[in-house]
């Protein structure tokens, strides 16, 4: 097992440096100059196109190190990261790790108040979806996990807080990261991902239940309790990794609702940084998404052979055929 993981890291180490390049080179070819947005604003304007205006532009790029080749670029962002800095922001002329770790508390805490929601209506739906399969509860929420399925996240969103904000007042719209804003965001998320769950579980659950040990314990007239524990926990690996996939998805792609709803987490400041073409920022969000998806993945495959024994014998199977 331990040669395993020792594999996996290594890979994972790979893929993260590749993605590094991936997105360098994107970031980098995108159309927009930082110096010209930052130098843009209105009370800049005037000046735009003078031969100040140029040779400051020309200043920043040589300070900021733009003016030189993408390949030179990336050697010295690549030798930072490898000491776990980030760089600094091109518009606040701050550390974006800190910028980051200042907005890291409010995106957990909206990610994991989701997948909760997640979690419950998943299992619980999809339970029931199973146990009454074919009936008109079944279709009820195969129905409901169509429409939230289909529907985009930023339409929830924004009805939501069109409902609660602006109707009723019962949302308090602000820039504030507190237990009162975070419900219709948590159910935002937490509704256009359960659909997922909810069909997972329903489908293992009725898997199982035909399966020959299943019959086998009808027959012997072992209670429906029972029964249900033991389907629901041999279903539980795909639920682990759509759960752990889940939790990857909601940090890194709630960019949109942290948006709609002024949620101050690190979504909202990747959004904002998009718009301004920070470069530091944008590659510093970018490569702690990656890094947190391939630890996630990583850790699946371990909790997989956590839970499954058979992973575990097949490990030790494949570790005694190298030594022959």
């Amino acid at each position: 097992m331990c040669k395993t993981v020792f594999r996996r890291l290594i890979g994972a180490v790979i893929t993260l440096f590749c993605a590094t390049l991936v997105l360098f080179i994107i970031i980098r070819l995108a159309p927009g100059d930082p110096i010209e947005i930052m130098l843009g604003r209105p009370g800049d304007l005037a000046i735009k196109n003078t031969p100040a205006y140029e040779a400051r532009v020309a200043e920043l790029h040589a300070q900021l190190g733009l003016d030189q080749d993408m390949l030179t670029q990336y050697g010295q962002w690549l030798k930072r990261l490898v000491s776990l800095e980030l760089g600094t922001s091109i518009h606040t002329g701050r550390e974006v790790s800190i910028e980051i770790a200042e907005r890291i508390p409010a995106t957990l805490m909206l990610s994991l108040a989701a997948i909760l929601i997640q979690l419950v209506s998943g299992v619980v739906f999809g339970i029931i979806s199973a146990i009454r399969a074919g009936k008109i509860l079944d279709h009820v929420i195969r129905l409901f996990c169509v429409f939230f399925a289909s529907v985009p996240a930023f339409v929830i969103g924004l009805v939501l807080l069109m409902f609660f904000a602006v109707t009723y007042h019962i949302y308090e719209i602000s820039g504030d990261a507190n237990i009162y804003r975070l419900w219709l965001p948590a159910i935002t998320l937490g509704l256009v991902s359960a659909p997922q769950l909810i069909r997972m579980v329903r489908a293992n659950i009725l898997s199982e239940l035909g399966q020959t040990y299943i019959v086998s314990a009808i027959s012997r007239g072992l209670p429906k309790k029972q029964i249900m524990r033991h389907a629901l926990k041999n279903a539980m690996l795909p639920i682990v990794t759509m759960m752990a996939l889940s939790f990857t998805n909601l940090i890194a792609g709630s960019v949109v609702i942290e948006s709609i709803f002024s949620w101050p987490g690190i979504g909202n400041y990747a959004m904002n940084s998009v718009l301004l073409h920070d470069y530091p920022v944008i590659q510093g969000y970018a490569v702690i998404m990656v890094s947190v998806v391939i630890m996630a993945n990583l850790l699946v495959e371990l909790l997989y052979m956590l839970i499954d024994p058979r992973l575990r014998n097949r490990s030790r199977l494949e570790r005694g055929l190298e030594n022959e």
